[in-house]
């Protein structure tokens, strides 16, 4: 398989299912969001329009402004139920047309929860904000991460690139931040169904790969990482060190390997009647043409015909090059 860039979610796509990953992030198809991903988004929109709101009164302007859903008073944005509301209306209509009164509700609690975490911890107008949804994407400028792909004549080389985007920075000082990443679902290793404890979050491929990319980022500051489960478990605070970089990167470098070594990409099962191939995966759905579903029809082809055949015939090289937002290679 080829591969130009990494994030979070291919990480964790892949150690899920080879196939997945083929069509996410090689022929560049989209997955559809189920309802607990919609609910988490809308979550996670909720919060940044606080701690925005708390970034814009920190740098002296008089309302947020925002370049999707509307543009709020201060006052508006204190209102958890309007923005909530806001919130939901808008991903509703661009995401997940099935989200219900019932998901609003129920969404609007877990922000109230968040919110009065341990007396206002999680609040992000208590904290003084340094960014909100940082998006990263920079080349690792290392021999072993060069790359040189041909598709249908056309040639695209140059150094893996890792992407992603945090959720919210906070200064603790002006030297040491602390990195907080959301979530709404279970604290579960999804490829192995297994809940995550203290000792498998210090070990995390996801944030053993944010704690790498930070490091590139803010190289003159120090921080710790935050996961906050809201609803299985709450606070889990870690702090990484040198020996973890280096982790990180052995890890990183790995996975890149792997992925380019792969001729004939692992499905979770034939039949797709795993419970991840059906509530997490569109691609076990029926394909129009073969009657079989578009994992078998497409993992058929590659056996017939390999995979560079498929990735040529079947790849959207315009996504290619701008999913994620660009990618750190060029093309000739």
């Amino acid at each position: 398989m080829i591969t130009c860039y990494l994030r979070s979610s291919a990480l964790g796509t892949l150690e899920i299912c080879n196939m997945q990953y083929f069509f996410t992030y090689v022929l560049g198809m989209k997955s559809s969001s189920g309802l607990a991903a919609s609910k988490g988004t809308v979550f996670h929109r909720v919060m940044q329009v606080l701690a925005d709101k708390k970034k814009a009164q920190q740098d002296k302007k008089k309302s947020l402004k925002n370049d999707d859903i509307c543009d709020m008073t201060f006052a508006q944005c204190d209102d958890i139920e309007y923005i909530t509301e806001v919130c939901f209306n808008y991903y509703k209509e661009v995401d997940n047309p099935n989200l219900a009164p019932k998901d609003l509700r129920e969404i609007t609690r877990w922000v109230h929860a968040a919110l009065a975490y341990n007396d206002g911890e999680l609040d992000p107008r208590n904290k003084r904000i340094h960014a909100t949804e940082l998006f990263f994407d920079f080349e690792i400028k290392k021999d072993w991460a060069k790359y040189d792909y041909e598709i249908n004549g056309k040639k695209f080389e140059g150094y893996l690139s890792l992407k992603g985007t945090v959720d919210l920075i906070i200064n603790e000082t002006d030297d040491y931040l602390q990195v907080l990443d959301y979530k709404s679902g279970k604290r579960l290793n999804w490829a192995t169904g297994k809940e995550k404890t203290y000792d498998d979050l210090c070990k995390d491929k996801q944030l053993l790969f944010y704690y790498y990319a930070l490091r590139n980022v803010y190289k003159d500051k120090s921080f710790y990482m935050s996961i906050f489960y809201l609803n299985d478990g709450g606070l889990f605070d870690i702090v990484f060190d040198d020996s973890d970089y280096e982790k990180a990167e052995k890890m990183i470098r790995n996975r890149f390997e792997y992925i380019k070594s792969v001729e004939i990409p692992k499905r979770i099962s034939e039949d797709q009647d795993n419970w991840k191939c059906q509530r997490l995966c569109k691609f076990s759905q029926i394909h129009e043409e073969s009657g079989q579903s578009i994992c078998n029809h497409f993992h058929g082809m590659i056996k017939s015909h390999g995979i560079h055949a498929v990735t040529e015939k079947y790849a959207d090289t315009a996504r290619l090059l701008s999913y994620g937002d660009g990618g750190g290679r060029k093309e000739k």
